[in-house]
């Protein structure tokens, strides 16, 4: 496929989000200052730069903090995510400072609690409030949409707060408009199920409209994160992933370190922009496990320099005008590619040498215990040992803890108690609320178990009869409780009959293609995108395993999958057999997932799959466990 029509989707939103932001600044008149979000800086940059801003009547860009102390004589455009907590705040400060003649400007859309707001704060008429839509899908790669939210997943399952839904189906609505009808829609958990009733709701006012034009996608899948707690809690193995996990990619692009020169010896960083327009080794080493990387980049290496050698044979013989064309194509290009080659090569040996230094290798082994159910007193035993060290990165005893709680729908009191307290003496006390958070979000929590009230009136009215009656129940609850912890958790379940852990099946891998096991390291399989796969290809697989979920009585098992099909055609079937799917994943994914999709679109010969992706944020757990202990 030519780089044109694999950009085209992407190309497309970049270019929308562009028109109207620039539209809106020139709607409002006079000089103005923008105040941005710190979480919308890496959407900016992916739509311009600083002086095309300046271009369209901005005079200075400022850091929107908790500080508005600017003075300034022009106009101020705060730009920032709706957040109630982080809107009221403003609010106040406006009204305090007496600023008159602010524009609020929402991405992607405002909460009309805010008009509310505005009015109970004396601000109505003095403050105008603004949405920018076309900011709720921005491409970071021809593959990747960002709709940077990393706060939603929390908002939801800590604050309760579902206002974040609504946005996402209206997104998906003008997505619709621009590039087709969807003509299937896959939802799986609780929060899809709510997100696709809303978008079945928002379609019926498009049923009427003209979608000839455009890039068409068939399929749209809904994947509600809580239905998968485990993966994002492995230790990612896949390069881009790793890359993530050091040096946290943001909106495409990240700091690396720099070496400081002799005149200025201060540490200095460098960006790097990691798109597969501005990178052309990424798209080829990204999906591979870590210990590929740097054999692949020698043998690229390897390569560039039978190229250079042939480049000095072609200068002997060579005219000016040959000359010309060789450096400004050929020499330009080699150069490039050469330092791109260097730059990863030496990105392989600095996380090589972090992965070195924490006992990496030991903490995979107890991951691996984890995922296939082996070895629990050992396990634990492995944690609460790095607790009492004090491991100095007080997350990695956190991610295992997550990890095995996730593994195993919550952990004997006994265990919880032993590690939690080890854990607050080891790392302070003031840690209770991060635990705490993490209980409610079913991360780290005490496994159920059938509790009997036990009277307190010692003396029995019921005589014999009545003791006897309460012996029974004691014993009845007693084997309800046994049961229910001999009874497998939701993820060995769906570990055994979706063949997540292929060694532990002992199936052989037959071809030497790639497959979504290799960003594990062939040990695991994200159960997100094997749930996706099956869903796609096999949905009759899914229902019947579904109604044996309910069957068994695992809660949540009737939100598990949902699926609707529109019965629209599409523009002209599919464009050479290739079926073109958006994957919206609600509360974030891994690197590594999107990875392993990338590899089943691959692997898959018989079915043409094009994936393209919607996160509400890309995380690493370590991402996650701070943003859990910094939420308010």
């Amino acid at each position: 496929m030519s780089d044109i029509s694999k950009w085209e989707i992407a190309d497309s939103l970049r270019q929308r989000a562009r028109e109207d932001f620039f539209g809106l600044l020139k709607s409002i008149d006079g000089v103005k200052d923008l105040f941005i979000d710190a979480d919308l800086f890496p959407l900016i940059d992916l739509t311009s730069t600083a002086s095309e801003i300046r271009q369209h009547g901005v005079g200075n860009l400022h850091k929107l903090d908790a500080a508005l102390n600017v003075q300034t004589k022009n106009k101020r455009l705060f730009l920032l995510r709706p957040n109630m907590v982080r809107f009221l705040t403003l609010a106040k400060q406006l009204r305090q400072l007496d600023i008159r003649n602010a524009h609020v400007i929402c991405v992607p859309r405002k909460f009309y609690a805010f008009e509310h707001l505005l009015e109970q704060e004396g601000l109505w008429g003095r403050c105008t409030l603004h949405e920018l839509t076309s900011f709720d899908m921005v491409a970071v790669d021809y593959d990747l949409f960002s709709m940077v939210n990393s706060h939603l997943y929390l908002n939801i399952y800590l604050d309760h707060s579902t206002d974040w839904l609504s946005t996402l189906a209206a997104s998906l609505i003008d997505f619709q408009k621009l590039f087709g009808k969807f003509s299937k829609t896959l939802a799986f958990g609780k929060l899809a199920g709510q997100v696709l009733r809303q978008l079945e709701r928002g379609e019926s006012a498009l049923n009427n409209q003209d979608y000839s034009g455009g890039k068409n996608i068939q399929t749209v899948v809904l994947f509600d994160r809580s239905v998968d707690l485990v993966t994002p809690f492995c230790s990612q193995m896949c390069y881009e992933g790793l890359l993530d996990e050091y040096f946290n990619i943001e909106g495409g692009r990240m700091k690396i370190p720099k070496a400081a020169s002799a005149d200025n010896a201060a540490p200095q960083q460098e960006l790097v922009l990691l798109s597969s327009r501005d990178d052309t080794i990424i798209e080829g080493i990204r999906a591979m496990h870590f210990s590929k990387v740097a054999q692949e980049i020698k043998a690229r290496l390897a390569r560039e320099n039978v190229l250079q050698n042939d480049f000095r044979d072609k200068v002997k013989d060579a005219t000016i005008s040959d000359l010309k064309n060789l450096v400004n194509n050929d020499v330009k290009g080699h150069i490039n590619v050469k330092k791109q080659l260097t730059r990863h090569l030496d990105l392989c040996a600095d996380i090589y040498e972090k992965k070195k230094a924490s006992d990496f290798k030991i903490q995979l082994e107890m991951e691996a215990d984890i995922l296939h159910s082996e070895n629990f007193d050992d396990i634990v035993s492995y944690i609460h040992t790095m607790i009492c060290r004090c491991e100095s990165n007080q997350y990695r005893p956190l991610q295992l803890l997550c990890l095995l709680c996730t593994a195993n729908n919550g952990l004997s009191r006994e265990h919880y108690e032993l590690l939690c307290r080890s854990y607050l003496q080891a790392y302070g006390y003031e840690n209770i609320p991060l635990l705490y958070k993490l209980e409610q979000l079913k991360l780290f929590y005490v496994k159920r178990t059938c509790d009997v009230p036990v009277s307190t009136n010692s003396t029995s009215t019921g005589g014999s009869r009545g003791e006897a009656f309460f012996k029974r129940g004691i014993q009845a609850a007693q084997n309800l409780t046994d049961k229910a912890q001999t009874q497998k958790t939701f993820f060995q379940f769906m570990r055994k009959r979706l063949n997540l852990t292929p060694d532990l099946n002992q199936q052989v891998k037959t071809t030497p293609g790639p497959d979504m096991a290799d960003v594990f390291d062939s040990i695991y399989v994200p159960l997100s995108c094997r749930l996706i796969e099956e869903g796609l290809i096999n949905d009759g697989k899914l229902s019947l395993f579904q109604h044996e979920l309910i069957q068994r009585g695992y809660p949540g098992a009737e939100d598990l999958f949902h699926q609707r099909s529109s019965g629209a055609s599409t523009r002209s079937q599919f464009h050479d057999n290739q079926q073109s799917v958006l994957i919206v994943f609600i509360g974030g994914c891994t690197q590594s997932e999107i990875n392993a999709l990338r590899m089943l679109a691959m692997s898959k010969s018989n079915v043409k799959l094009r994936f393209y992706f919607a996160p509400t944020s890309v995380w690493t757990h370590t991402k996650l466990l701070k943003e859990i202990e910094v939420s308010q």
